[in-house]
C-alpha cells in the first residue's frame, strides 16, 4: 500500500477502533524515539539540532525512513534555548546537547504551611527565582525575562508541532496517542519540581497531614494544564507517572491516588483523555488504574502482561512491555519469538497497541536491522 492517502486511511482506520473499544484488524504500531536517538541515526549534532528546526526535522524524517510505524514515532518534550534563557537548574543543557534533570529542592519544608495557603503565589514569587537564575532579579527584570522565555518556548512548541504536522501528511501517519497539553499527577509535580525525590518520601513518613495538602492544593493547577484553550473531543493529554511504585501502599492510597484520580476523571469530564506512562513496574496498583475512565491509555514500562489483560485491558487501551535493547543480545528468530508471546497474550484484550518500554534514548542501544524486522512482522502478522 503505497499511496499515502490509503496509509492514512487505514492506520486511522485501525486507531479509531482501538480508541472506539472495537476490535481492530490489526495491532496499531507505535514505535517511539526521542531527539537524541534520532541525532544518532541522522549523524547531525545533538545541540545544533535543539537550535535549528530544519536539522532537527531532518533527523525526524530518518527516523520515519528507517523504521515502520503507524503514527509519529518521535517524542521531544524538551526545549533548551527556554532553559537557557532562564538559567534553570533543574533542566542543565551538557557540551553534547543532552538535556539533563539533576535531582533539587526548590519547596523547603518550612515552605509547606504557606505553599498549601496559595500554591499559585509561592511558585511565581518564591520557587521560580530559586530555580531560575535569570529570574532572581528586579521585578522589571523578572519580567523581561520571562516574557522572553515565554516567547521562545511558544515558537518552539508551534515549529515542533508543524513540523509533526507536515511529517505526518508526507508519511500517511495516524493520529498519535498524546493529542493534547502534559501535565502531571499532583504529588508526581512536588516530588519532581518542588521537594525532590529523597524529601518528599521522608515527608510522606513525617508530615504525611502536610504532604497531603499540598497535593490537593497543587490539584488544580495541574488540571489547568492539562485543558487546552479549545479543547475538542477525542484528545489524549500525556502524564508521566513517577514516584508510585517506589510507596508503600499506605502512602499510595492515601497521598498519592486521590488527586490523580481526581485529576484524571476532571479531565474525560472535559472530553479528554490521558496516555500515562507507567514508570517501572504498576503491578501491584492494577486494581486502581482499572477504575480510571475507559479514555485513560496506559503505556507500560514493566509489568505482568497477563494480569494487565486481564484487568485493566478489559475496558481499557493499553501498550508497551516490549524493551527494544534486546535486539543487541538476542537474533532476530528471538526478539520476534518475545513479540509473538507478548502479543500472544495482550491480544486476548482486544486493546492492545505495539509500543516500546520505553522511548529509544540512544541508537547504539539497539540493533537497526532486527527492530525494523520486530516492527515489520508486528504490521504484517498481528492480526486480531
Amino acid at each position: 500500500m503505497s499511496n499515502t492517502a490509503e496509509l492514512f486511511a487505514e492506520r486511522s482506520s485501525v486507531r479509531e477502533d482501538l480508541f472506539a473499544g472495537k476490535r481492530p484488524k490489526r495491532v496499531l504500531v507505535f514505535p517511539n524515539f526521542s531527539l537524541e536517538a534520532a541525532c544518532g541515526l541522522a549523524d547531525v549534532s545533538l545541540l545544533d539540532s535543539h537550535y535549528d528546526p530544519a536539522l532537527a526535522e531532518k533527523t525526524y524524517e530518518k527516523v520515519c525512513d528507517t523504521f515502520y510505524s503507524d503514527t509519529f514515532p518521535m517524542t521531544n518534550l524538551r526545549y533548551p534555548p527556554v532553559y537557557q534563557i532562564l538559567g534553570t537548574k533543574n533542566w542543565v543543557l551538557a557540551s553534547n546537547g543532552a538535556v539533563q534533570h539533576p535531582e533539587i529542592e526548590t519547596m523547603y519544608e518550612e515552605d509547606y504551611d504557606e505553599f498549601i495557603k496559595n500554591p499559585y503565589d509561592m511558585i511565581v514569587e518564591k520557587f521560580l527565582p530559586r530555580v531560575c537564575r535569570a529570574l532572581d532579579t528586579d521585578p522589571i527584570n523578572r519580567g523581561i525575562v520571562f516574557a522572553k522565555a515565554l516567547r521562545s518556548y511558544s515558537e518552539q512548541v508551534t515549529t515542533y508541532f508543524a513540523t509533526m504536522g507536515r511529517i505526518s501528511a508526507r508519511y500517511g501517519y495516524s493520529t498519535g496517542l498524546i493529542t493534547s497539553p502534559m501535565t502531571e499527577a499532583p504529588f508526581d509535580f512536588l516530588a519532581d519540581q518542588l521537594r525532590g525525590f529523597k524529601a518528599i518520601l521522608m515527608d510522606c513518613r513525617r508530615i504525611p497531614d502536610k504532604v497531603e495538602a499540598a497535593a490537593e492544593a497543587v490539584y488544580p493547577l495541574m488540571l489547568k494544564l492539562a485543558i487546552p484553550t479549545q479543547p475538542y473531543p477525542g484528545m489524549q493529554g500525556f502524564i508521566p507517572l513517577h514516584l508510585a511504585p517506589y510507596m508503600n501502599p499506605a502512602q499510595f492510597e492515601r497521598l498519592w491516588w486521590p488527586t490523580y484520580e481526581k485529576l484524571v476523571v476532571e479531565m474525560d469530564n472535559n472530553n479528554i483523555g490521558t496516555t500515562f506512562f507507567a514508570e517501572n513496574d504498576w503491578t501491584r496498583y492494577l486494581d486502581y488504574l482499572t477504575r480510571l475512565p475507559k479514555s485513560a491509555v496506559a503505556w507500560v514500562e514493566d509489568g505482568d502482561m497477563q494480569k494487565y489483560t486481564d484487568t485493566f485491558g478489559k475496558d481499557h487501551v493499553f501498550g508497551g512491555f516490549f524493551d527494544p535493547t534486546i535486539t543487541l543480545s538476542k537474533s532476530k528468530e528471538e526478539c520476534i519469538d518475545v513479540v509473538k508471546e507478548m502479543c500472544d497474550i495482550c491480544m486476548k484484550s482486544g486493546h492492545f497497541f505495539f509500543t516500546f518500554n520505553k522511548s529509544v534514548m540512544d541508537i547504539a542501544s539497539i540493533d537497526i536491522v532486527k527492530l525494523q524486522a520486530v516492527l515489520e512482522w508486528v504490521r504484517d502478522k498481528a492480526y486480531y
